[in-house]
């Protein structure tokens, strides 16, 4: 080892528990950086190396429902047609449909059929998406792979789950049964994008051109997608406009033809292959979107966290100057200029910096490790090593300069005169004390703000699951006939069947047929009243719908304020509405409801009962307008109300419930799930901004702690002979604990007067996305202050008793 890093490190060694402490501090919040910049990172590259991206377009759907706006990703069937005829400054209109497939089959020749159910990523498109998406082609091309209409072109890893590592050339030909009667041919084989892309599909069917019927345009599917690409210096703008014109006339027509009034109530945006990821207001099947105010929350989190760690750092050298002020007396009288004292230092700050990054790697990997099951999909498989570097080399120049900086110039300031006449250790002077004061309150500003966050997360959470929902959810088991099935003839009704049979369970307390109360997807229709008087306009009104049986009410506790319950019915013949719907239609009270008619061109329904409000949406949405209606067609969710609420006897019943559907239906077929576990899960995402905030609470305070305590054991060193004289004079062991320690205690209660508004003033703003939320209560600041309070007793505590109970003798013995 060259004699220069042999001296480095001896004096980082002479040291070496404040060397310990830098190091860890400043690698858990390396790691924590580390973490987040891969994140970030990942969210950003999405669609980046898309060709022509800054004149590639998605097409989305607004809507205005109630004097709500909200956005679809999808279009009506029949809209690139009618652009491609229509609308000029396009280079591609490149149509993406969804399509549900319920079973595939594929013969083997020598074994069994390889049979799957419910695949996904499966779209119908035409050769334009080709031309957009940059795919390498490995067998077959993109000029010819949808001459034919029964084509079909596979991704290399749905070949690969599909014929295992056959050759692409060698399943060109190949075919494949889509539902038992449709059959395609593979034409061809294309590599998986080795990008971050929304572009997941991984099975195309060719999409032919058909003629659509005029309902079609006034209809919307989340998972029908155009993409437009425009041509150079095109206005959007005017392509917005003539997009706008050809939808307009086709509802103009299907007016006409309906002799209804019909005006279209929705518009159309041009959305930027830049913002695509991050369109989390628009509303999409299975496609996963970020959200900018988390990202850049995240790249503020990075940034505090590893700004507390560098103040550690600041913190813990310059307490350490009136130790090392001898040592940098004898360098300058031997001759150690300033600017190589300053080398110096930061040779050292740079030293500790790197082990810190070694260290950093391991805890990313267990961070990672970790938050496996809240990571983006797809962020451990697109890491790249060299972007990794260029972000891990400026990080620790970064760190270096920040931490080290100050503490060299400070260093460099020693004056040896004063240390060579033998005056004593030489005093750090009361600016430096001050800031270094300042720099303790902003780390544990920043610790209690988050602390405070954690706890209105906290909170919000649990009122999400405890809250009253309007209907009950306690023990109930929802079990979901698969697509698959209820289209097969042979399965046909066998549910209704079922059902009847499960009554007989006496496990069982009720069985209804029907969609869930609150759910993740809707269904709604534009539905009107009129009182008869003809100088009045009709009340128009979106109203969710929901198709349910005659037990639906009773089963989930749900309040009838007036009227009365559905009666059985095939098809929808009456409403039973909301509380809301009473409201929205002007109706004075859910009494004069009753006997009130509503309806559409497609019929009119009479009211028959009114219910109490209950949530069908997740809290960050209101009450609608609501209505019941009785529909087998679409009765496929069997909810069963068990009998006892002792889970300890619900699991023979399930088992009971198993055998009875095995009956009825495929053995392996039958799958269940508690309804209150499926509402819980409707707030993963905040859940896992709840465990990275709790996350970066518990780092925050460890940095900070860290800090403390090595700043507990400088105070304790420096202030040895106060002590001891203290002591002499009489002073309490808990005297001395309470004088070593009320300084650190006023800095945080300081820090918890600035963190106060400042959480107070963020937690709101993240509240207001909810329309049914908690209040900010006082406690949770006060649990803040003493949390942190306490934390701050533990950390200098120690130190503190432990100076206190010293022999007194030693510490004078020099005086």
């Amino acid at each position: 080892m060259p004699p220069a890093l042999k001296t480095l490190f001896r004096r980082l060694g002479r040291y070496r528990l404040f060397t310990v402490l830098n190091v860890l501090g400043l690698a858990i919040g390396i790691s924590a950086c580390w973490i987040i910049y891969s994140i970030v990172s990942y969210e950003f590259s999405f669609d980046k190396k898309l060709p022509d991206r800054e004149r590639t377009y998605r097409l989305v759907t607004g809507f205005i429902f109630d004097e709500k706006e909200s956005y679809n990703g999808g279009v009506s069937a029949p809209l690139y047609q009618g652009i491609r005829e229509q609308v000029n400054g396009l280079n591609r209109v490149v149509p993406v449909y969804g399509k549900w497939i319920n079973t595939i089959k594929i013969e083997r020749p020598g074994s069994e059929p390889l049979v799957l159910d419910d695949p996904k990523n499966i779209v119908a498109t035409d050769s334009s998406y080709f031309g957009m998406v940059p795919y390498i082609w490995l067998a077959g091309n993109k000029a010819t792979a949808f001459n034919a209409p029964e084509n079909v072109v596979l991704t290399q890893s749905r070949a690969k789950s599909y014929f295992g590592d056959q050759q692409p050339s060698q399943l060109i030909g190949k075919t494949i049964a889509y539902n038992d009667t449709i059959q395609k041919t593979i034409s061809g084989i294309v590599k998986d994008l080795d990008y971050p892309t929304e572009f997941i599909a991984q099975e195309f069917w060719y999409l032919k051109p058909k003629v659509y019927e005029l309902n079609s345009w006034t209809n919307t599917n989340g998972s029908d997608r155009v993409y437009l690409q425009l041509a150079k210096n095109a206005d959007t703008a005017k392509v917005l406009s003539q997009i706008s014109a050809v939808a307009t006339q086709k509802w103009n027509e299907f007016e006409q033809d309906r002799k209804t009034p019909f005006k279209m109530t929705r518009w159309f945006e041009l959305l930027p292959m830049s913002e695509s990821h991050f369109s989390s207001y628009i509303k999409e099947y299975e496609q996963r979107k970020a959200s900018r105010p988390v990202i850049y929350g995240l790249i503020g989190l990075g940034g505090f966290l590893l700004l507390l760690a560098c103040i550690n750092y600041i913190n813990l050298s310059t307490a350490l100057v009136p130790q090392r002020s001898k040592e940098i007396g004898v360098r300058k009288v031997l001759g150690s200029g300033r600017k190589a004292l300053i080398g110096q230092i930061l040779a050292e700050t740079l030293a500790t910096v790197i082990m810190a990054v070694v260290l950093a790697f391991f805890l990313a990997k267990l961070g990672f490790f970790l938050l496996s099951d809240i990571l983006p999909d797809g962020l451990l498989e697109h890491s790249n090593t060299f972007k990794l570097l260029l972000f891990i080399i400026p990080l620790v120049l970064c760190v270096t300069l920040l931490s080290g900086w100050y503490p060299a110039w400070l260093i460099a300031k020693v004056q040896p005169v004063s240390i060579m006449r033998g005056q004593g250790v030489w005093k750090v002077g009361n600016n430096r004390l001050a800031l270094r004061k300042v720099l303790i309150v902003f780390q544990f500003v920043i610790a209690q703000a988050f602390i405070v966050g954690a706890l209105i997360m906290g909170a919000q959470l649990s009122y999400t699951v405890k809250k009253d929902m309007g209907f009950d959810k306690e023990a109930v088991v929802l079990v979901d006939v698969p697509w698959k099935l209820l289209w097969k003839k042979e399965y046909e009704d066998k549910h209704f069947a079922l059902a009847e049979e499960l009554k007989k369970e006496s496990g069982i307390n009720m069985i209804s047929l029907g969609q869930k109360p609150m759910m993740a997807g809707y269904s709604s229709s534009m539905y009107e009243y009129s009182d008869g008087d003809p100088a009045k306009e009709p009340v128009k009104r979106q109203v969710f719908r929901k198709e349910v049986d005659t037990s639906y009410i009773p089963l989930y506790g749900i309040k009838l304020l007036a009227g009365r319950n559905l009666l059985p019915s095939d098809t929808t013949r009456e409403f039973v509405i909301n509380e809301t719907a009473v409201r929205a239609f002007g109706f004075s009270s859910p009494q004069d409801a009753i006997g009130k008619v509503i309806g559409q061109p497609g019929g009119k329904y009479p009211i028959v009962g009114v219910v109490k409000d209950f949530h069908m949406q997740d809290f960050h949405n209101t009450i609608d307008p609501m209505a019941l209606m009785a529909n087998k067609s679409n009765t496929s969710t069997i909810n069963i109300k068990l009998n006892d609420k002792d889970p300890g006897k619900w699991q023979q019943t399930l088992k009971n419930i198993e055998k009875k559907w095995n009956a009825f239906y495929p053995p392996g077929t039958f799958k269940y799930k508690f309804y209150d576990q499926e509402l819980e899960s409707m707030y993963k995402q905040e859940r896992n901004l709840s465990r990275l905030i709790n996350m970066a609470t518990v780092i925050a305070i460890i940095i900070s702690c860290l800090g403390l305590f090595g700043l507990a054991i400088i105070t304790s060193f420096q202030r040895t002979k106060e002590i001891g004289i203290r002591k002499v004079l009489g002073a309490s062991v808990t005297g001395i604990v309470r004088i070593l320690s009320s300084d650190f205690v006023k800095l945080v209660l300081i820090a918890l007067v600035i963190a106060s508004p400042i959480a107070w003033w963020v937690m709101s703003k993240w509240l207001q996305d909810y329309a049914y939320r908690i209040d900010i209560k006082w406690w949770m600041f006060a649990a803040a202050g003493l949390g942190a309070v306490c934390i701050a007793l533990l950390t200098v505590g120690f130190h503190a008793i432990k100076a206190a109970v010293a022999n007194p003798v030693k510490a004078l013995r020099s005086e």
